[in-house]
């Protein structure tokens, strides 16, 4: 029973692209997984094969319920679904006003993660939000999306030095780093690569590699486990999926440790 949250300090990283992908292989390895999308976006969505026109999702509904489970739609077996949805700019005006409000995220967040095997994955959007700081208070474990490149080098310092998490995230609560679009074939994304797996270490779940078959997946709304299951993308969210429930196993009490079933 754990919540992850997936955050980057700016947009265009690929992070709803990895929200989806780590939540198809959390499920391979036989847990439930519930995905909820923070983001007005609506992205997460077209990742689990709804269609463009189906705008349903649980915002409008989220600010009068405090049980969640009742907004999650089934997208694959075992997968569920809370997409944005879309909705009129008052009702996100309120929704956000409502994340600002201290306590409001928790029962809702527990309603998802009650059931044994669950793990919770939070599409934050990119920078500083209200989500951000909500979810980040509740989080068993909290993940920063990063480029190879000098856009992300240069907001590092203010996720290394507290600036850009909540000073009051849970004493348990872990923190890693995924490096996505890495390409061995660049310089420069090979040099940032190697700065950070030296500076961050342990911290670093996973590099995944620059890859096609993640649009071509991304095209079919499918997961790249479908689309190309032995590419090196693949392979690269299998790593950091091992990582990330490697974490969450540490964490005593909060987090599922055993598979609770076979690979699906």
């Amino acid at each position: 029973m754990a919540l992850i949250s997936v955050v980057s300090p700016k947009g265009g990283v690929g992070k709803t692209t990895c929200v989806a992908n780590l939540a198809y292989g959390i499920r391979r390895l036989g847990y439930r997984v519930v995905v909820v999308d923070f983001d007005a976006q609506n992205a997460l969505r077209l990742h689990f094969g709804v269609p463009l026109s189906d705008g349903d999702g649980y915002v409008h509904d989220a600010v009068e319920t405090d049980d969640w489970r009742t907004l999650a739609r089934p997208v694959a077996e075992g997968v569920y679904l809370l997409a944005y949805g879309d909705v009129p700019r008052e009702e996100r005006r309120a929704f956000d006003r409502a994340l600002e409000q201290p306590g409001f995220l928790e029962r809702p967040l527990s309603s998802l993660t009650a059931t044994p095997g669950t793990v919770v994955i939070a599409d934050l959007p990119p920078g500083d939000s209200n989500a951000l700081w909500a979810v980040s208070r509740l989080a068993d474990l909290r993940i920063t999306v990063l480029l190879a490149d000098s856009a992300s080098v240069s907001l590092l310092p203010r996720v290394e030095e507290g600036h850009f998490y909540p000073e009051d995230v849970p004493a348990g609560s872990h923190h890693g780093y995924v490096l996505n679009q890495v390409d061995p074939r660049r310089r420069l994304n090979t040099e940032i690569t190697d700065f950070i797996a030296r500076r961050h270490g342990s911290e670093l779940l996973g590099l995944i590699h620059h890859d096609e078959a993640f649009p071509e997946a991304n095209s079919r709304q499918r997961s790249v486990f479908e689309q190309a299951p032995n590419s090196r993308g693949a392979a690269d969210i299998s790593r950091c999926v091992a990582r990330i429930l490697e974490q969450l196993a540490e964490m005593d009490g909060t987090a599922v440790v055993e598979v609770p079933g076979g690979a699906s």
